[in-house]
């Protein structure tokens, strides 16, 4: 058994705590899966948003879950983010996502789905539904090529602290 030097503690404890987070927001999930929306004033950006925010961040944590798990997958946190793929691309749907070209917030969250869906492609993909593959495909399709993609917070938050602060000189 490994020790973190950093928190003290073991891989056991950090997947219990992911299991008590997923679990925690799980009982917020629409009844689909396709939108989390926890309790609370929306967002800024309105509760279609904070729905498909919550479906997309959740969905990272349970995809290393369970690539970290080699597919194992007790959980079943596929089944239900399966559940909430096919439902958030389907324009027909009540849980339908907020598309990429409908809202720029939505380009960032397709983002951690196809990370997601490519990490475990051989436990969720590989095993979707044809119908449900090229809905996921189709709602992807909209930010490639997309000159207007944002570049992510990681990208130019530094960047804007060192504009403000003046550390970035021309030469």
């Amino acid at each position: 058994m490994t020790i973190s030097p950093y928190t003290g503690w073991t891989r056991e404890d950090f997947t219990a705590l992911a299991d008590r987070m997923l679990g925690a927001a799980g009982r917020h999930a629409s009844p689909s899966h396709a939108l989390i929306t926890p309790p609370g004033a929306p967002g800024g950006y309105g509760s279609a948003v904070d729905g498909l925010e919550g479906f997309a961040r959740t969905f990272l944590l349970a995809g290393f879950r369970v690539a970290g798990e080699q597919g194992a997958d007790p959980l079943n946190l596929l089944e239900r983010y399966a559940a909430g793929l096919a439902a958030g691309t389907d324009p027909s749907s009540p849980e339908r996502w907020v598309t990429p070209k409908e809202h720029g917030q939505a380009k960032v969250e397709a983002a951690s789905v196809a990370l997601i869906l490519d990490l475990t492609r051989p436990w969720l993909w590989d095993r979707l539904d044809a119908g449900v593959q090229e809905r996921v495909v189709h709602y992807l399709a909209q930010v490639v090529g997309d000159a207007d993609y944002p570049r992510t917070n990681w990208v130019w938050l530094p960047a804007q602290k060192h504009v403000q602060s003046g550390s970035f000189h021309s030469s």
